[in-house]
């Protein structure tokens, strides 16, 4: 039975013995006692508050007041253990689901960590539940937004992101990527510095307030900052003289559609592209993906040439349908 419908039980129950108790002492006393009169006894006497009587009882009311001092004292043990056993079990619950949320986290590998539940951390958690759901990990010291996540059920950790400690709750140690969304451009520059400490080749993404934050943030360690008025300025000037190009990409991007999609992938050693030029690998055949371009030791080809030959670790950017995507990815790993 959940808590809703306990105290519903509870409710329900009291007002039922105040009706019973008030129609009964105006029966039992006669007309002299009004409806008022009824109820103030019925309460004074369930609740044990020992004013004195409305009107003297007769040998029949006083048997009634000895039922309803009786009724009162075992409704008011019973309300006492319901609340108690609700408390019990809501705190009990919570640790339960405190401790195995934990046990997942720590098995977490090359996952995410989004450090900050604002605005901003909203938009990356939107798009990570799509794309990696249950692989990314939320920090944020807000127990508001920490309770809405786990209820969401997303794994969230209530602490300050600037904490070693909760970085390392977390999963620092083994995480492939962090976002650092905090609100102030000195806690997301400490966090990058101590994040960088755990894990010399994490990626970072961090959030810039101020203009000459970014260039304090790339040396901290950042391999990416982004700056909300330089995005937005820039996404406002595209959008008035090519706005067809900004709604391609913004839906290749999203990924919302299945009509269209953009994914990345990484080339294993000994894989089927490994070694393969792009007129031998038959990559429209297999899957009917686009190959958008290839990145190999921070160099990027876009629209390599069919003469181009993928190498092990090479960065591919894909372009085609959902089912496209799905066929183009067993091309990249070791079967």
């Amino acid at each position: 039975m959940n808590i809703q419908q306990r105290m519903l039980n509870l409710t329900f129950t009291l007002l039922f013995l105040l009706l019973c108790g008030t129609i009964a002492y105006r029966v039992v006393e006669g007309d002299h006692w009004t409806m008022l009169d009824g109820l103030f006894m019925t309460v004074i006497t369930l609740f044990t508050v020992g004013y004195s009587e409305v009107h003297t009882l007769s040998n029949n009311g006083r048997l009634l007041t000895i039922v309803l001092i009786l009724l009162g004292g075992g409704f008011m043990a019973y309300a006492a253990s319901t609340i108690a056993q609700m408390l019990f079990e809501g705190k009990l619950r919570e640790i339960w689901g405190l401790k195995k949320m934990r046990k997942q986290i720590d098995e977490l590998k090359n996952h995410y960590i989004i450090c900050g539940a604002g605005k901003t951390a909203q938009e990356i958690i939107k798009s990570l539940k799509n794309s990696a759901p249950r692989q990314f990990v939320v920090i944020d010291i807000d127990h508001s937004r920490i309770d809405k996540l786990q209820q969401d059920n997303i794994f969230a950790i209530e602490g300050d992101a600037t904490s070693d400690e909760i970085l390392m709750d977390a999963g620092i140690e083994r995480a492939a990527g962090l976002a650092v969304t905090l609100p102030t451009d000195a806690d997301n520059l400490f966090v990058t510095l101590s994040a960088k400490g755990f894990k010399s080749d994490l990626f970072v993404v961090a959030k810039a307030e101020k203009i000459d934050s970014i260039a304090k943030l790339r040396k901290a360690g950042a391999n990416k900052v982004v700056s909300p008025n330089i995005i937005a300025g820039a996404r406002m000037a595209s959008m008035l003289y090519r706005p067809s190009v900004v709604d391609f990409m913004d839906a290749a991007l999203a990924g919302d559609s299945k009509a269209m999609m953009m994914e990345e992938f990484r080339i294993q050693g000994q894989s089927y592209l490994d070694g393969k030029a792009i007129k031998d690998a038959e990559i429209r055949q297999r899957s009917g993906a686009i190959i958008v371009s290839v990145r190999r030791d921070n160099e990027t080809t876009v629209n390599p040439l069919p003469t181009f030959v993928f190498k092990a670790c090479d960065i591919l950017v894909v372009l085609g349908t959902d089912e496209q995507i799905k066929n183009f990815s067993p091309l990249t790993v070791v079967k």
